[in-house]
């Protein structure tokens, strides 16, 4: 009998084995135990950003930045602090692709509303607009976006702070403001002021094309901006023309042509008054088919059915300029306001529109109608051109959930410390506690993927998004079990629960409202190691 292919067939095994051990050491080395570290997340169930499945693990941490991810015998660490997160999940901490508010204002409290929910780095610059005031709350905008980044350095933030420059913005300080078309000079100026931007630091270029001034830029204006956007590698990220149903595609698509050019994002992608599935998924294929061709074509989402604005959204084509609007009360007020009646109408009436700001502040359109004695049409024209803040419930859970569960949309808040919107206080939590932990909709992996290591591709942040070694210790422990978002419409700022710990640069932050601790978020430069 020959024995010899069955030695073979072991000493193969054998041989299987021993490279099998050896690549899981090395995938699992050891810490370096000669060295003291700062801090130590013991036992917890690693989620690292990628999409990739969990597993047990500790992490250690060196000053600001991840030293050590693997299994450590504490018996032999040298450490100042250790976080013991048994039971717990240890995540990077959470990208909002879509925020609002300015650290230098103290009415946003060092924007603590986003470390609440797990939020430990910003997108700003959203809509067309720079996030850029003086810290006196002026509407004055700073010489250059450089200025404005060298002062949120010097005054601290919450989150660390990644920035978009606004269209909006440098068409104002261009002098095209709300003109239908642009002069020669002051498309160059805009260009000019882009590439200021972009090499103070700024990811890309936010545009607003449904509000004033945006809504006035032609195709050749956005291709020439998008062209200085592409040489410097950034992202045009797009509140596109319209969201409505009818109109949505061709917004898209009006996006999608800037992507020659550029990376394009669709920020707070949703389809006003969409009711099916099919409606949501045909923009996902827009966007599946140009990335198909080359194009790179993102999205964002928050996990809500309000929008949130002024009353700009009501208005006629003919009413959106201030001077339009004033002419229309004045002198089309009949047209005016039978324009408005079928436009509230076509939003679902005047009870699913909720004044958010000023003396009528958490009631509905049509409650302040039957205590004025007014009708909706009528007040809205009265309230003036800007109007107060509203909320408007204009979109279905089965069309957006689409969005809210693909694998290639990220997650956003379009929230700020001071708008009544739940949003702004718990859409993080949101997604993890209703859809991972209650409806299984998404696997925990899936979901911190589209909060983290998705959005920090999206935008280009450098040494975020992941726990990976080497990568800014931006840390998140969360009790999975007791993740909820808590605020809701009748009570907007209602706290979330389950983070146990938000890790910021390396350093545990107190996340409670107004808080005298240290913050320790930094700006973050797209040309520069983060």
């Amino acid at each position: 009998m020959n024995i010899m292919p069955k030695l073979f067939a072991l000493l193969s095994l054998l041989i299987l084995s021993a490279c099998a051990a050896g690549i899981s050491e090395m995938e699992t080395p050891a810490p370096d135990y000669t060295r003291a570290y700062d801090l130590h997340i013991s036992g917890g169930t690693i989620v690292d950003g990628s999409g990739k499945p969990s597993y047990q693990g500790d992490i250690l941490v060196t000053g600001d930045v991840i030293s050590f991810i693997g299994m450590v015998d504490t018996s032999k660490i040298d450490v100042v602090r250790t976080i013991d997160a048994t039971n717990r999940t240890i995540s990077p901490g959470f990208i909002d692709a879509h925020s609002h508010g300015d650290p230098l204002l103290d009415s946003n409290d060092l924007l603590r509303n986003f470390l609440r929910q797990g939020i430990t780095t910003v997108v700003l610059g959203q809509d067309g607009e720079n996030p850029a005031k003086l810290a006196d709350g002026s509407d004055a905008i700073l010489p250059s976006f450089g200025d404005w980044l060298d002062q949120v350095d010097q005054h601290g933030t919450g989150p660390n702070v990644a920035t978009l420059v606004g269209h909006g913005t440098i068409r104002e300080l261009s002098g095209a403001g709300a003109s239908d078309t642009v002069t020669a000079k002051q498309q160059a100026k805009m260009e000019q002021l882009i590439t200021e931007a972009m090499n103070a630091g700024a990811y890309g270029l936010n545009s607003g094309l449904e509000y004033v001034p945006g809504r006035y830029a032609n195709a050749a204006e956005l291709a020439g901006l998008a062209k200085v956007v592409g040489t410097y590698g950034g992202l045009i990220s797009s509140h596109i023309r319209s969201e409505d149903a009818d109109l949505v595609q061709a917004s898209v698509q009006e996006l999608i042509e800037q992507a020659q050019y550029a990376r394009v994002n669709i920020t707070h992608v949703k389809v006003v008054y969409g009711k099916t599935r099919a409606e949501g998924e045909a923009v996902l294929k827009q966007i599946r088919d140009a990335r198909a061709k080359g194009m790179i074509v993102t999205a964002d989402v928050y996990p809500y059915l309000a929008s949130f604005g002024n009353m700009s959204f009501l208005y006629p084509e003919w009413a959106k300029r201030e001077s339009e609007f004033i002419d229309a009360a004045a002198n089309r007020r009949e047209e005016f306001e039978e324009f408005l009646r079928a436009k509230i109408i076509q939003r679902n009436g005047p009870g699913a529109i909720l004044v958010s700001s000023g003396t009528y502040s958490g009631k509905t359109l049509q409650e302040v109608a039957n205590i004025t004695g007014k009708r909706p049409e009528a007040l809205i024209i009265d309230f003036g051109y800007r109007g107060p803040r509203t909320a408007h419930f204009i979109m279905t859970k089965t069309t957006q959930d689409v969005f809210i569960t693909a694998p290639d949309v990220s997650i956003s808040s379009d929230g700020s410390p001071t708008m009544r919107h739940p949003r702004s206080f718990g859409s993080f939590p949101k997604v993890i506690g209703e859809y991972v932990m209650r409806d299984k909709a998404m696997s925990i992996e899936f979901a911190i993927n589209k909060m983290t290591g998705l959005t920090a591709k999206t935008f280009g942040i450098q040494t975020r998004g992941l726990l990976k070694q080497g990568y800014g210790a931006d840390i998140l422990v969360i009790d999975l079990d007791n993740v909820k978002a808590g605020t809701s419409w009748s009570d907007i700022y209602a706290q979330p629960t389950g983070f146990d710990y938000v890790i910021v640069n390396g350093k545990i932050t107190d996340t409670s409202p107004k808080s005298k601790s240290p913050v320790f978020g930094r700006v973050l430069r797209k040309h520069k190691a983060d």
